[in-house]
């Protein structure tokens, strides 16, 4: 073919590739401008109707604004408002708790100082007191009041009434603080009284009726009696005309610890109602003082007498305050609740707290109306909001409907000039970039695309690079995975295979001819198990058993498994006993034994002329053992520690017989321990079921039965313990080889 034959090919090629070039422009350029074109004029179209749409919506949606806002104003009035009642009953609360505090810190003084009068009184002089059946007028020191006339007022008596009459000062120091108590009092196991009453001094006609008073049989000295601190009574009627009081009691003791007796103060009940109900409540406000049985005590303005009918919640007699039957039962110390006067439909809110040192409750009940009467204010001016904000939308409808025709004029000479520029520069990289991409899908992952422009099109030219080289990476790392996972499979299945060469499975062989039948099974949770059992003799009169479970899982415990029953059989063919047997494998194991592994292993050596058992358990489960004519139950048998955890331990060997037709069947923790898809375990007492079923089947159906019923059990739950059982059946001394056959078949 000549030169010029070539050239002029190769002009057509590349005039028929302009061609295709300017084809693809011309529809990008095309399609840009009918989609720029019908965008504008969608969204002119969408603009007006929304803004018309908004036009017929603002009032209403004005009106939504202003109902939701006053909502969550009064809800945000309404959290603030409980907040600030609660705060202001908790420190009310708290305030008339510390007056309390400070009562049971005076009588707690004045019992100190009793019990050191007392105690030592040699240390105090005597002090005058007086005994009759009155007390004259003017008369300012203490009085005494007997029991009842079984006491006798003796030397004695009369010595230790002058010495107590020692606190006559504390009393007098005392009540100058406190105006409320109106008397402090002490009384003795001995039935002698002193009073301390202030107010006798100024009464016209004395007291009568104090020579004998029986004070022990009175509430407040039980309570004092049976308390080993400070305690207040209820609010009660006080027995010498003092009006309602509440009594705070504390006990002194004798130098042995016994009860001496206790110090009373009697505080004016309607006084210290008063002072909690009284101060610092607003004019909208009402306090209510009452008891944990819903007993109205107090009020703002008013504190109810003893005599008076009980004001009680339940009683109905106590109107307006609906809602105290929520605030009684709750349990908290300090909370608030909103409640509704069904009658009015006033909305109060309800703060109480507790107050320490008495069972009583301060309530305070304040209408919402008093703080939610502003958002009516507020709802005026969002609707004049509402109407200046609708003549503003009208008249931005009328602008903004004129600014977008323009702006579609504008835009679709706009879009047609910058349209067919983009779509150039857009097609030939986007051609380049469809090319590389089919040599990639071919496979050939080592192919690079030399795109490289400023744009959205050189960032995916850059991530198709960095997919290839990742690609190109992913497959050769998936050969390596491939050939490593090979590999350890092919190591997993000859370790599987070398452990299950190592359990003995020879039972026929075994039992042939014998006394005894035996059958023994190993389920793994992974390709290689921990667990591991093993019977051999070791003459022609002793067998032994061995059943262990090693700590772990996979490789390392399979290995340590190894170990630990090559040991055991080695120690086990020498002369050393059970116990001597597990203290040498023990200090074995746990030589140069760094990655801290144990083994729980139980082992027998049975007799099979007498059928004695010699055990020994290293922290093992409990074997079963069914005598004969009986059923399976767990021997409760003596424990050591694992094998392998400490060096230098000692293990204890016990013994027991079997009996002609008695059975024994030992097993490691995968057993009790499958659990099913509810996370519950098989457990102990399912297994003694299974076991009884049929406890005298020999031990291969034995072992099936079981494991059919923990398979049921676990049902699509996942294995993850080792599940190792064996059974022994021992079938008695028989000598003779004809009768033992027999006996066997």
């Amino acid at each position: 073919m000549s030169h010029n034959s070539i050239r002029t090919r190769l002009k057509d090629h590349i005039r028929k590739r302009k061609h295709v070039n300017s084809a693809f422009a011309r529809r990008l350029t095309g399609m840009t401008l009918c989609v720029s074109m019908a965008a504008i004029m969608l969204s002119t179209i969408v603009c007006a109707y929304a803004l018309r749409s908004v036009h017929n919506e603002a009032e209403k949606d004005s009106i939504n604004f202003g109902m939701e806002a006053a909502a969550k104003s009064k809800v945000a009035l309404r959290d603030s408002f409980s907040d600030n009642v609660k705060n202001t009953v908790s420190d009310k609360a708290k305030i008339a708790g510390e007056k309390f505090y400070i009562y049971t810190e005076d009588t707690e003084y004045l019992a100190i100082y009793a019990e050191e009068i007392l105690s030592e009184p040699g240390q105090f002089t005597k002090r005058n007191v007086v005994w009759g059946e009155g007390i004259p007028m003017g008369y300012d020191a203490m009085f005494l009041t007997l029991c009842d006339d079984s006491v006798d007022y003796d030397e004695k008596n009369q010595a230790k009434a002058e010495y107590l009459a020692n606190i006559e000062d504390i009393c007098r120091s005392i009540t100058g603080r406190h105006p409320e108590i109106t008397a402090l009092y002490i009384a003795t196991e001995e039935g002698l009284m002193l009073s301390y009453d202030e107010n006798v001094s100024s009464t016209e006609q004395g007291v009568t009726h104090t020579k004998y008073y029986d004070f022990k049989n009175t509430g407040w000295y039980q309570l004092g009696k049976e308390s080993s601190e400070p305690i207040f009574t209820k609010r009660y009627k006080d027995g010498f005309g003092r009006g309602d009081v509440l009594t705070c009691v504390a006990p002194f003791h004798n130098k042995n610890g016994a009860y001496s007796g206790c110090v009373a103060m009697d505080i004016r009940a309607e006084s210290i109602f008063n002072n909690i109900v009284g101060k610092g409540i607003n004019e909208t406000d009402l306090a209510i003082l009452m008891d944990e049985k819903g007993t109205i005590l107090a009020e703002t303005g008013r504190v109810y007498a003893e005599d008076e009918p009980r004001m009680t919640i339940e009683s109905g007699q106590y109107p307006g305050l609906y809602g105290l039957n929520e605030v009684l039962v709750k349990k908290e110390k300090t909370d608030a609740l909103f409640s509704t006067d069904p009658e009015t439909h006033e909305e109060y809110l309800l703060a109480y707290s507790d107050i320490d040192y008495v069972n009583l409750r301060l309530v305070i009940q304040s209408p919402l109306s008093s703080v939610l009467g502003p958002i009516d204010s507020i709802e005026s001016e969002i609707n004049q909001n509402t109407q200046l904000m609708n003549r503003t939308i009208e008249t931005t409808i009328e602008s903004m409907l004129l600014t977008c025709f323009l702006l579609f004029f504008i835009l679709s000479i706009v879009s047609a000039y910058v349209a067919g520029k983009v779509s150039y520069n857009l097609s030939e990289p986007l051609k380049i970039l469809s090319g590389d991409m089919k040599k990639i899908s071919l496979g050939n992952f080592g192919h690079r695309t030399l795109v490289d422009t400023n744009d959205e099109i050189g960032s995916l030219a850059v991530s198709f690079n960095n997919m290839a080289e990742s690609l190109d990476k992913y497959q050769a790392d998936m050969k390596e995975a491939v050939s490593r996972e090979e590999h350890t499979a092919m190591e997993l299945s000859l370790a599987t295979d070398i452990q299950a060469h190592m359990l003995p499975v020879n039972f026929s062989e075994f039992t042939k001819g014998q006394n005894f039948d035996l059958y023994a099974t190993m389920t793994p949770a992974k390709e290689v198990a921990g667990d591991f059992y093993d019977f051999f003799r070791i003459d022609d009169d002793n067998i032994v058993l061995v059943m262990a479970d090693v700590s772990g899982k996979g490789i390392p415990a399979a290995l340590f498994m190894m170990i630990s029953k090559i040991l055991i059989k080695t120690n086990a063919l020498t002369d050393r006993s059970p116990s001597e047997l597990f203290r040498v494998v023990n200090d074995q194991l746990c030589d140069n034994n760094k990655e801290d592994m144990f083994v729980t292993a139980w082992l027998a050596r049975i007799d099979l002329k007498t059928g004695k058992v010699t055990a020994v358990n290293a922290g093992h489960e409990f074997p079963a053992l069914k005598e004969p004519k009986s059923s399976f139950g767990l021997m409760q048998d003596v424990h050591g520690l694992p094998l392998g955890v400490f060096e230098g331990l000692k293990y204890e060997e016990y013994d027991f017989y079997l009996k002609e037709g008695a059975s024994l069947f030992t097993y490691t923790d995968g057993v009790p321990e499958s659990t099913d898809a509810d996370d519950r375990q098989f457990g102990t007492d399912r297994m003694l079921e299974a076991l009884n079923k049929d406890p005298d089947a020999v031990p291969v159906e034995l072992l099936k039965t079981l494991k059919d019923n923990i398979d049921r059990f676990v049902g699509e739950s996942e294995q993850f313990d080792d599940i190792t059982m064996l059974g022994f059946c021992y079938r008695g001394n028989c000598t003779d080889k004809d009768e033992l056959q027999d006996t066997v078949g």
